[in-house]
């Protein structure tokens, strides 16, 4: 379908003939679509490039080189067709290989065996290409702007060089020379994207491919570009990832029914054998099979047992500056593993940053939907307000438990300086199962409030330097949290502390 004459000279018309310089080739007719795609989240953030760079590094980064996935060779007859500027050629033959030399580097080959969304290439593009993009002095580089279309039959099959001659190709040679110039960097942005970061934003993503989005329906680009970009999420990450193999291994709970006779609420056309109306047996066998195929039978549908609808597991994590560094990979790493893990077990969850404030609720379903690059890359610069923050979580979970009738599971990830009033624990206690994580600083002191927590874990400050003992430590902890998942109605009780931190102070039971 070619492209309406009143759009020739268009925005689209000039990124659809700018493929004309692609020197990376597929099979599939959809990568120029998938390219569409990747141009247009990448205008989202701002960065305008032309169709052909976008799409040439993005397959590289989607698909393997080779036999099923992508050639790199210039399109000749469309070349043949254009009026190139006489030094144009060689820039193209040097456009071709830095194409190559990507396409050779380790990081390509892993990202393209990963296969990522196209939120994530295109952020990755960002993070290759957004520097380029600024550099690049054009004062036309984004005139005209608008959304590509992501139709198939407009951009798939479209003669690119004859758009050239409906607009002044001299922006594009301009760019051509630019990106020539700019390649030694464009090679090494590529090499400095953090593989592991990457690894596990994919491995949120493959556990709920049946369901939503793992990152979250609506990908936030701007959480996404930071979590890539930043060494302290990239430490988060690479911690997580020690952590989420054991945490992987649990089986996602199924909700059991309790009630085996009465109790019928409905009347479904799904359910088991054991629940069809018996009715629907009266049928002679060829209407039955019939009905069957139509899924027209008639089930009975049972009660539902609301008890873990009302649990809900509410994780707090102190994002305050006493929690930089070695304790805020610590806590970061430990919290993306023991949300895993209660998805797992088909809990409902909170998620909670909170320095002088609480900020934003980050609501995780039974669905999995874990929003991994806020979790990575959140930072605040507000302070310490603890009483304040407690006070206001006393008011929320106490209408939470009143209102609502929610059983409450509170888990604070903090360290040893956060000092917190023990009425305002106190009155925490009486609505909520508490249970804390403290990560000690240079100080073994620990603050007046552990002692009123039903379960506590102390985490010393030799953990957090030595690899292994802090992922053991953080997986006890995410094994314990679900014996306190479970026993939240109990009485409560404290649990041992590191053994390391009780041969060095007396805590108080």
């Amino acid at each position: 379908m070619p492209i309406p004459s009143e759009r020739r000279r268009s925005f689209l018309a000039r990124q659809v003939a700018t493929m004309a310089l692609s020197h990376v080739q597929v099979e599939t007719p959809m990568a120029v679509v998938r390219a569409a795609a990747w141009s247009n989240s990448l205008a989202r953030m701002g960065v305008y490039l032309p169709l052909f760079v976008i799409h040439d590094i993005g397959v590289m980064l989607s698909m393997t080189r080779g036999a099923g996935g992508y050639v790199i060779r210039g399109r000749e007859a469309q070349l043949a067709r254009l009026q190139l500027p006489q030094n144009m050629k060689p820039l193209l033959d040097k456009y071709r290989r830095l194409l190559d030399n990507v396409s050779l580097s380790e990081v390509t080959e892993r990202l393209a065996g990963l296969r990522l969304r196209d939120e994530m290439v295109a952020v990755l593009l960002s993070r290759i290409l957004g520097d380029t993009f600024n550099r690049w002095r054009d004062r036309s580089k984004s005139a005209g702007a608008e959304p590509l279309p992501l139709d198939l039959g407009v951009l798939g099959e479209i003669d690119y060089a004859d758009h050239f001659k409906d607009f002044d190709p001299r922006s594009l040679w301009g760019f051509v020379e630019h990106i020539d110039a700019q390649s030694m960097h464009i090679y090494t942005q590529v090499e400095l994207i953090d593989l592991d970061t990457v690894r596990l934003l994919g491995l949120f993503k493959e556990d709920s491919a049946s369901g939503s989005e793992a990152l979250g329906g609506a990908i936030d680009l701007v959480d996404l570009f930071a979590a890539l970009g930043s060494p302290e999420a990239n430490d988060v990450a690479n911690f997580s990832l020690d952590l989420l193999p054991s945490v992987l291994e649990t089986r996602r709970s199924t909700g059991a029914q309790t009630f085996a006779v009465d109790g019928y609420a409905s009347i479904e056309r799904k359910g088991n054998i054991d629940s069809l109306v018996l009715s629907e047996l009266a049928y002679d066998r060829e209407i039955f099979e019939q009905k069957v195929v139509d899924s027209e039978l008639l089930y009975y549908g049972r009660e539902k047992s609301r008890e873990d609808e009302r649990r809900l597991q509410y994780i707090l994590i102190d994002c305050s500056a006493s929690m930089r560094g070695q304790r805020q990979v610590f806590a970061r790493g430990l919290a993306l593993a023991l949300i895993k893990k209660l998805t797992l077990e088909g809990d409902e969850i909170w998620v909670r940053f909170f320095d002088s404030r609480l900020h934003e609720t980050i609501k995780i379903g039974r669905s999995g939907q874990v929003p991994v690059p806020y979790l990575l890359s959140f930072r605040s610069e507000r302070g310490r307000n603890y009483g304040k923050v407690f006070r206001q979580l006393l008011v929320e979970v106490t209408r939470l438990r009143r209102e609502q009738k929610r059983r409450v599971v509170l888990y604070t990830i903090t360290h040893g300086q956060c000092h917190i009033e023990p009425e305002i624990m106190s009155s925490l206690k009486q609505q909520a199962f508490l249970y804390g994580v403290i990560v000690l600083p240079s100080s073994t002191e620990l603050p007046e409030f552990v002692s009123l927590l039903d379960r506590q874990q102390i985490v010393s400050g030799e953990v957090l330097t030595n690899r292994a003992e802090r992922q053991r430590r953080a997986l006890d902890i995410v094994g314990d949290a679900t014996k306190a998942r479970k026993a939240s109605a109990s009485p409560s009780e404290t649990l041992p502390t590191d053994p390391a931190v009780s041969r060095r102070m007396n805590v108080v039971r």
